[in-house]
């Protein structure tokens, strides 16, 4: 299959812009993008496809994703073997294609393995930037275990044993972090607050001490890696940041001044507030148990006013969706959710350039520009004017395109 082509005609969303520009011609080479002009581009036995009328996009981000969460019950995985949760995982991803994103980050459970399939063309995937296991302390928001099994009790190969670790103290965290890096994850994941799904902890516990968190992250950084970490309490936001974490997943309570201090330090929020709202939506179906649904509806209510906040504070958001298998139907409903708070422009830049940089793939992703991977959507109008018309993938991505190969093409290739 090639993975060169001339992509002529097609207006460009410039996700540094707040509208989309002129049309432009884009020369693709060996899948990397060779140059993107105004100007004809004519090169010899390159395919064309002429896009005149269509919008070409850079590819989405996901970069909070979960492929193994994708039973209605998280404490549900414990009775699933891990070749079932691979299979299904492996439905996810596709899903997550066909609706355009070209790039997803797995901030608990998904692996090398993954990883190391979607790369060698094994796998049809978005590109997976992967945590391993989320690290959890005993009775902590990655603690899915039922009150009855203690430490002794292993469900080892189930697809619960994906998701998260259990460490307890700072020799226990820092062998927890090792083992996840020397398993090649991307980054590592602490929980640092109680969670809507998990079974044990209070919203409002404050999870893990400080030279806990703090050892997490000097393991990581000695790695070139970084910390990223649940945490939705301001407290647990506060105490996380000035460790050093560089992400906060959720932050829905975050405070005027811990948002402040975020900007300074240059530490990114990647709200889910989509994940709430769906579970608002489907009520039971959503797989919740009331506990859990109590929990969401005071996260949910809390969530946009966090996210105004922190665009207020000049916080760098990310896109993160959360989302289940049984609800990743509407994903690409976050961006719409997100644009109701801070506008179709920024939630355009979080699932494009910002996401990208959280990633350490600026100038590589989220953008066309020479020198970036073409991952690149092709799209039936504005999604300026109308950020929703993302949501109908069907009748609206006419193709989605990553490392220079088509998942999806309904256009004619000259």
């Amino acid at each position: 299959m090639s993975s060169s082509y001339i992509i002529a005609g097609a207006r460009l969303l410039n996700p540094r812009e707040n509208r989309l520009g002129v049309a432009v011609n884009i020369l693709i080479d060996d899948g990397i993008i060779m140059q993107v002009s105004p100007d004809p581009i004519r090169k010899n036995g390159f395919p064309t496809l002429d896009a005149a009328g269509y919008t070409v996009a850079p590819g989405l981000i996901d970069a909070h994703v979960h492929i193994f969460m994708n039973q209605m019950n998280i404490a549900a995985l414990g009775d699933v073997p891990q070749t079932y949760a691979t299979v299904k995982a492996s439905n996810v991803l596709r899903g997550m294609l066909d609706r355009g994103f070209t790039s997803v980050r797995d901030v608990a459970g998904g692996d090398f393995g993954m990883r190391d399939a979607e790369q060698e063309g094994l796998l049809t995937s978005p590109r997976l930037f992967v945590g391993g296991r989320a690290v959890s302390q005993t009775g902590g928001h990655g603690d899915f275990r039922g009150r009855m099994i203690f430490m002794g009790d292993c469900g080892c190969s189930s697809g619960l044993a994906l998701f998260s670790r259990i460490a307890d103290g700072v020799d226990d965290m820092i062998k927890a972090t090792r083992q996840e890096l020397r398993l090649g994850a991307d980054h590592i994941k602490i929980m640092l607050s109680g969670g809507v799904a998990s079974p044990h902890d209070p919203l409002e516990s404050i999870q893990y001490r400080l030279d806990e968190i703090k050892a997490c992250v000097e393991e990581a950084e000695r790695w070139g890696k970084y910390v990223c970490a649940h945490a939705y309490l301001d407290v647990a936001i506060r105490r996380a940041v000035e460790s050093g974490v560089r992400t906060i997943e959720h932050g829905n309570f975050v405070s005027d001044e811990t948002a402040t201090l975020m900007a300074e330090k240059n530490v990114f929020v990647v709200p889910t507030q989509v994940v709430h709202e769906i579970n608002t939506r489907l009520g039971a179906k959503s797989g919740k148990s009331p506990q859990s649904m109590e929990k969401n509806e005071v996260v949910r209510v809390a969530g946009r006013e966090g996210i105004a906040r922190f665009k207020k504070a000049g916080v760098k958001i990310g896109l993160g969706t959360d989302l289940s298998g049984h609800t990743q139907q509407y994903q690409t409903e976050g961006l719409s959710v997100l644009a109701e708070v801070i506008g179709s422009a920024d939630a355009l830049r979080s699932a494009t350039i910002i996401n990208a940089e959280i990633l350490g793939m600026q100038g590589r992703l989220g953008e066309l520009v020479p020198g970036a991977h073409a991952d690149l959507l092709l799209i039936k109008g504005d999604p300026y004017e109308d950020i929703t018309i993302l949501e109908q993938h069907t009748d609206h991505i006419a193709a989605v395109m990553k490392g220079g190969k088509f998942h999806k093409l309904a256009l004619p290739v000259q």
